[in-house]
């Protein structure tokens, strides 16, 4: 009963069928699952999460990337120019993970349906950020993850339309439709559920905190600070810049000295400073990705707080 519950709660936030949403241990198996398809060939957004590329590399003989501008978008015109040579599966991610910027998904997968193709949209970072409709988008396969949307870490889950066979990475015992075998994970499962009953796009509240950030960024770009992704459309609770004359790692242990809790760039990387292979693929110099830094505003961020942050990087910098 609990686990039907939160199969309903999770298909009426993201309008699919309950029946074509299956539970994972987290977002990397969802993506596991997800792409082991009956395919040879993968086209590949090359700024996709580090689990998309990896599992990419194990499932998959033939891995080609979509050329993407500067700021990260999908040229749309190279994508087609892909998939004409012949059908094959498609992963371009819904919101970027580090940057925050947006892909037009719905053109996306207009263009891999136009020639056969199957397109996976991990929709991780997105989810309770942005109206996340499965139908409307189009896609094949998604994945979300709980942790992202207040639940427990290590639940997640894919959704698939129901004419797409998805192929089981753990078999035996029957659960989840045959598909991810095991015992499920009754709590977090539930704890997902609940999350997504309070976890609808708030147009209201995304407006508040993108005023935020884009106080946080004219204040830092006042300092020095480089925006990323600045001209595109992006996740409004996510900023991401550098000063090019102070390394991160550097600027990142003040901050948390100082009480601010910040990353260098993929919050699975946390506690790692290491270049960005997201900032690499977008063409950025080597002092500048080298820097980056990320910060994400949430429902609790206040005027106060990016008072007392930019008051911080501008006594810390070093021009």
């Amino acid at each position: 009963m609990l686990i039907n519950n939160s199969r309903k709660n999770l298909a009426e936030l993201i309008n699919s069928k309950t029946g074509n949403i299956v539970f994972t241990s987290g977002g990397t198996e969802a993506i596991d699952i997800a792409l082991n398809q009956s395919s040879d060939r993968i086209l590949i957004n090359p700024t996709e999460h580090i689990a998309v590329h990896d599992t990419a590399q194990k499932s998959y003989s033939n891995i080609e990337e979509i050329k993407i501008n500067s700021d990260g978008v999908i040229d749309l015109n190279n994508l087609e120019k892909l998939m004409k040579k012949r059908p094959c599966t498609v992963a371009v991610m819904m919101a970027n993970n580090e940057t925050g910027v947006i892909q037009p998904i719905k053109k996306i997968s207009k263009i891999v349906h136009d020639y056969g193709g199957i397109i996976f949209c991990d929709a991780i970072q997105a989810l309770g950020k942005l109206e996340v409709d499965f139908d409307d988008l189009d896609v094949d396969i998604m994945s979300i993850s709980s942790h992202k949307i207040g639940g427990i870490s290590g639940t997640g889950a894919i959704i698939f339309k129901s004419e797409i066979e998805i192929k089981p990475r753990i078999s035996g015992g029957g659960q989840e439709f045959n598909i991810r075998g095991g015992t499920q994970n009754v709590l977090g499962i539930s704890a997902f559920g609940e999350a997504a009953k309070i976890s609808r796009f708030n147009e209201e509240e995304d407006k508040r905190i993108k005023q935020l950030r884009d106080e946080f960024e004219r204040r830092v770009t006042e300092i020095g600070a480089e925006i990323f992704s600045k001209n595109e459309k992006r996740l409004s609770n996510t900023s991401y810049f550098a000063f090019k004359e102070n390394k991160a790692e550097t600027m990142i242990m003040k901050l948390d000295l100082g009480g601010f809790s910040v990353s260098s760039g993929s919050a699975c990387s946390s506690g790692k400073v290491s270049e960005s292979h997201v900032l690499r693929a977008m063409g950025v110099e080597p002092n500048l990705r080298q820097n980056a830094i990320r910060v994400s505003l949430g429902w609790g961020s206040k005027l106060n707080h990016i008072d007392k942050v930019c008051d911080f990087l501008k006594s810390q910098i070093r021009n």
